[in-house]
């Protein structure tokens, strides 16, 4: 492989873990009919529905439903990049702490991550992590926070280390199946790149959107999307 095409990749998978940094349960398989998402109103934001809505959707949220049980692999397709389809497999170390390996053909990134009262923090993050990483008890401990990935609660418009809450009941076809209730959360770069991640109970991420807009040109949008389960 060529240093360029190298650098590229390294770029590109390192992407999201940059912008994150700047500001410092078992799959539920069961194929649902399709429906249109519920646009949200700023009439029906705020109203007593909406935020009893909201409550019950947090009361329902036990953060280690984001992630996938152990040993479970889920293949990604992806758009507008040959690095954006990868797959992600998923070992839990512990109760509270999950490894995470995202493998794109060409390099596996890993991420440990945390599991708190109120949030998922990511404590490890590795490029090219061919060897795997087994730490005990007191290493885990001893790992310091790099960001938080996901905190409650996730009403629409709270945010939390510069991500905002978008929606917490949208309706998400992927090629595996629907999902309805989909968590979303989007984050603004300072280059007016956006990323934006979707989030399902049951299965953690299952899609991620980096888009870039360009003077007189459609805007550049990378997709990974869940499209399988192993």
């Amino acid at each position: 492989m060529k240093k360029s095409q190298i650098l590229f990749m390294m770029m590109f998978i390192f992407l999201l873990a940059a912008c994150q940094q700047e500001t410092q349960s078992e799959p539920n398989n069961e194929v649902e009919k399709k429906e249109p998402n519920q646009e949200v109103t700023d009439e029906n934001r705020n109203s007593p529905d909406k935020e009893q809505e909201d409550e019950a959707v947090n009361d329902e949220i036990a953060l280690a439903d984001f992630f996938m049980k152990d040993g479970t692999e889920a293949e990604f397709a992806g758009e507008r990049n040959e690095f954006a389809p990868y797959t992600a497999k998923t070992e839990w170390l512990n109760d509270r702490f999950v490894n995470v390996y995202e493998d794109n053909g060409g390099t596996i990134m890993l991420r440990t991550f945390r599991i708190d009262n109120d949030k998922i923090v990511v404590v490890r993050e590795e490029g090219e992590s061919n060897v795997k990483f087994d730490p005990t008890d007191q290493e885990l401990n001893e790992l310091e926070d790099l960001y938080t990935y996901l905190q409650l609660p996730l009403d629409k418009d709270i945010t939390f280390d510069g991500w905002t809450v978008i929606d917490n009941a949208m309706t998400v076809e992927t090629p595996l199946q629907v999902f309805k209730s989909v968590i979303v959360i989007k984050k603004e770069n300072i280059d007016g790149s956006t990323n934006t991640k979707y989030f399902a109970k049951g299965y953690g991420e299952i899609k991620r959107e980096f888009l870039m807009k360009e003077e007189d040109k459609e805007p550049f949008v990378v997709t990974s999307t869940i499209e399988k389960i192993n």
